[in-house]
Order: C-alpha cells, then structure tokens, then sequence
C-alpha cells in the first residue's frame, strides 16, 4: 500500500480538534499525520492496518494513533449489515499550542503518558464506556470546557497506563525528545533478534544490570523486554509471509528468530490473535 502524508485541516482556533465522521466508507488511503488521533469506531467493523501489524476493530473499539504512524481503517467487504461507517476522531499535536500547557510541573504525569505512546493503543473494552462519556463530554464542550475536557480524557486513561499494550513495535523517535538511550537499545535489538539475543545482552549494551534495564524499557516502550522481541520477531514474520517470497512456515519461523515452529505459532496467535495461515488469508481478503 502507498503512503501518503495527510495535513488535518485543524481550526486555527482549537488546540484539540474534533472530527465527526458519517459517510460511507473510511478514509480509503495508506496515510500518516503529525497529530496523535484518538478514533472511536461508532459504526462499523473492519481492520485497522499498521505499519507492521493490523488489528480488527467493531463498533465501540477506540483506538489512539501516534504521531506520523502509518495507518488506514478498512471497513470489511463482507459487512452489509451497515450502509454507512460512524466514527468520532479527537487530533492534537504536542508541538502546537498545547506544548506550553503540557510543560508545566502540574501535567508532567500526563505529558510523560502521552510520550509512551507514541506507538498507540486499544482501550481494552473494560474502559470503553467510561473513555465513550469523555469523549462524548469533550465533543460537546467548547473553548476552555473542551480543554479541561481533554486533559480529563487523558487522565482516565493515564490511570490504566500498565494495561495498554502498543499497537505497532516500530517506532519513530525524535532525538529531541530524550531518548537517544532508548533509541540505541531498540536498534540494537532490531539488529540481532534474528538470532539469540539474551536480556543480559541487551542490558550490557545499555550499560546496565538486568532489574534496572527492565525497569527502564518497560517505561520507555510499554513493553517488556521479551514481549518486545517477540513482537518484533512476529512482524518480521508478517512480512515474510505477505511478501509470498517464502518455501514453508518452517523457515518464515527460522528466518524471524524462532528455533522452534511449536513456539512460532503460540507466539503468533498472541500477537495477531491469527495461526499464520489465518494472518496470510485475513491479508489477502483485506488488500
């Protein structure tokens, strides 16, 4: 799918952007765009695809998009219940206006919640109806009402930080930010899970013991240490086997770092919620 880079026409006016959206399709197009975005799915069901994962969505589901994080929301072909997809997007932008507010000391929690997730996630359904009134109250306010609103919805979700999981393992840092460290240790990660790479391993390149590396990737990327790789390893997997270009599961197993095909399809299951084969046929129905 080709990318392409999408400008929001945000109001000049408005540090946080809501967009209601009543149409017949979503937005068709592979895209990206400099705003975090918070999409709750109101009508419709489909797969939101990623850069190196994609995920089925249904009505109610909301997800929130990190900045320039490639994704497209396809409505399933099959899905003639529904003559018209709904949906309700809230964009921000943390280096507009909002970079002054999310600087002071008092919203330091919510700014650092928000760098940590800048790979986005699913709310999990068991907060789905309190984060649905949030927004509901944010779409409904205006000026400052809708700013507190906000900070409100990010709150709520901040409370449950520990049980978002990541939609995407690639990750776009920016060398401003403070995490060149981070940045260092990931790359040196995607360099070698090919192979047997050990979490004593990577805790020496980051020039620290294994509890306190832990602690620090965990922070930084949501994920642990071994779900990381795991996940990494699994969207190497993906593309292997969308790309067509491979003889057997066998390999694609061998080829992403796995020495055992029993674990390769366990691990796959609980990354994509698919076995392989259902992952290649769900891709092919899809694109």
């Amino acid at each position: 799918m080709k990318m392409i880079q999408f400008n929001v026409p945000s109001p000049k006016d408005k540090s946080v952007y809501v967009q209601e959206d009543k149409l017949s399709d979503f937005y068709p197009y592979f895209h990206k765009h400099e705003e975090y975005q918070f999409m709750w799915i109101v009508k419709g069901e489909g797969t939101l695809f990623l850069a190196d994962s994609f995920h089925p969505f249904r009505a109610d589901d909301i997800f929130l998009l990190g900045p320039n994080q490639p994704h497209v929301f396809k409505r399933n072909a099959d899905d003639l219940e529904h003559l018209e997809v709904e949906s309700v997007s809230i964009f921000f932008n943390l280096k507009g206006s909002l970079s002054s507010l999310f600087n002071m000391p008092e919203l330091g929690s919510i700014l650092a919640f928000i760098l940590q997730n800048t790979n986005g996630f699913k709310v999990p359904h068991a907060y789905t109806s309190r984060i649905k009134r949030r927004i509901g109250l944010l779409k409904k306010a205006d000026m400052m009402d809708q700013l507190m609103s906000f900070v409100f919805l990010l709150k709520e979700l901040s409370l449950v930080s520990h049980e978002l999981k990541p939609l995407s393992v690639t990750t776009v840092l920016n060398k401003d930010d403070g995490f060149l460290r981070i940045n260092d240790v990931c790359r040196y990660i995607k360099d070698n899970f090919r192979r047997s790479i050990t979490l004593e391993e990577a805790a020496d390149h980051a020039n620290l013991t294994p509890q306190a590396f832990c602690r620090y990737f965990k922070k930084h990327t949501g994920l642990t240490f071994v779900s990381y790789l795991s996940e990494l390893r699994i969207q190497e997997a993906c593309k292997l086997i969308t790309s067509q270009r491979y003889e057997s599961i066998g390999l694609v197993a061998y080829n992403s770092g796995f020495n055992s095909i029993t674990n390769f399809n366990r691990v796959f299951r609980s990354v994509t919620g698919f076995s392989p084969k259902e992952y290649y046929g769900r891709y092919k129905n899809n694109v």
